[in-house]
């Protein structure tokens, strides 16, 4: 349930392949918006030369991928950060077309494949591309009411990334933020009172623009921890940058000015912006999901409750999946095991296990783990503690080490290894 758009466009003298066109349009990209700190990444899909871009933190990649000797597609779910974003999408798809010699074709032509379902590509109506996204939120909104989404589950994400999963008290979340129901029962009513959903409401880079990249970034991928990665700190230098953008074209609104505070200080920046920022930050900062617990999918459909502000999980040479929050870390490998496929093999292997001293045992039906801890030293003489684990399931098995600094954070380590949820087991 999405707006976007999805055109064909067709090269008017085609002279490169598939990769060497697709590695040009990247380097556009990257040459002719450098103020938006595009995201690319170039793949192969179905034997297709694709890029996905994404040009905007609350947007979903959009995907440009070469289909013939002259053909190129481009398609964007645009409703995830609002009409500006979709009118910015028309607007460079237009401008690529130029600097390509391509051309877009027009819906009366194709087979019904390909087309703006807001029409704005085609017409430029603004009015008519803001109306199709209130209409479109008034009946997401409504989804709360007609019985497809349940009150009872708190914490509903509304075009959110599918992982992490984002925890909180309110019926919805949002890349703006929790949204209660008093809300959701305006926007069902009339999507236009709901429109503060949308992080990029108005076409240009106006300081609501500025203002709801910060924020979405701030409610979404901020740690609020000093940055420990070069993404990391790419991400608080967007939103610092950002809000100072926005203020210096709009002092007049709403900015959140505790966590901007928190920010510049993440940077260790001073001056008169930070000064003028202090004054400002009369109350306790509150944005930001990742200030509570998320829910990570891991390799092999596995769960795990970590705090929000550990890092991603990356994964080495050696395919061991790791994140951090230093001086915590946590590691993880997952792995098939046949052996363990049926419930008597996983019984088979669990009474094996049992061999095994342990610490820490959690035990139920269709899952055993066990976990030891034990105190480690670094060459520069420093104490720390491992948490190691091993885990069995039916059809699977994983492997969990936790690394923390002294044994106050004991209890947090063995919660978080109790927060382990195996894949769901697939019918036959």
């Amino acid at each position: 349930m999405s707006l976007g758009i999805r055109l064909l466009a067709h090269l008017s003298k085609p002279s490169l392949t598939g990769e060497e066109l697709i590695g040009q349009i990247e380097n556009w990209v990257r040459l002719k918006y450098p103020d938006m700190r595009p995201k690319t990444r170039l793949e192969v899909v179905d034997s297709t030369p694709t890029l996905f871009c994404r040009m905007h933190p609350a947007a979903e990649e959009f995907e440009l991928s070469f289909v013939g000797p002259s053909q190129f597609v481009a398609s964007a779910n645009t409703t995830t950060a609002g009409p500006g974003y979709h009118a910015f999408v028309a607007s460079m798809l237009k401008d690529l077309a130029h600097d390509f010699n391509a051309r877009w074709e027009h819906p009366a032509d194709d087979n019904g494949d390909y087309g703006d379902e807001t029409g704005y590509f085609f017409t430029g109506d603004e009015e008519s591309l803001q109306a199709e996204m209130t209409s479109w939120l008034a009946a997401l909104a409504n989804l709360f009411f007609d019985g497809s989404l349940d009150f009872d589950s708190a914490g509903i994400a509304l075009c959110m990334p599918l992982n992490p999963q984002f925890h909180g008290e309110q019926a919805a979340l949002t890349a703006l933020g929790p949204r209660n129901r008093e809300w959701l029962y305006r926007a069902a009513q009339d999507g236009l009172r709901g429109k503060d959903f949308f992080a990029w409401w108005a076409p240009g880079m106006n300081a609501e623009y500025y203002l709801g990249r910060a924020l979405s970034q701030m409610w979404v991928d901020v740690r609020w921890r000093r940055p420990i990665n070069d993404s990391e700190a790419a991400t608080l230098e967007d939103v610092a940058d950002s809000l100072h953008r926005a203020y210096e074209l709009e002092p007049s609104l709403q900015y959140p000015f505790a966590e901007w505070k928190q920010i510049l200080q993440l940077l260790n920046r001073s001056g008169v912006e930070a000064d003028l920022v202090h004054s400002r930050a009369s109350s306790e900062p509150t944005i930001g999901y990742r200030r509570r617990e998320v829910t990570v999918t891991l390799p092999g459909g596995w769960k795990i409750e970590t705090p929000g502000s550990f890092s991603d999980f990356e994964p080495d040479d050696e395919g061991d999946y790791s994140a951090a929050d230093p001086p915590r870390e946590i590691w993880f490998t997952a792995y098939r095991s046949e052996g363990t496929s049926l419930l008597s093999g996983f019984e088979l292997a669990k009474n094996e296990k049992k061999k095994t001293r342990a610490e820490y045992i959690v035990e139920r039906d269709d899952y055993f783990a066990q976990a030891n801890i034990n105190g480690k030293r670094r060459e520069t003489g420093e104490e720390y503690f491992v948490l190691n684990s091993s885990i069995l399931a039916i059809g699977t098995r994983a492997v969990c080490t936790i690394l923390f600094g002294d044994l106050g954070q004991k209890a947090w380590a063995i919660e978080t290894w109790h927060s382990i949820r195996p894949p769901a087991i697939s019918e036959p």
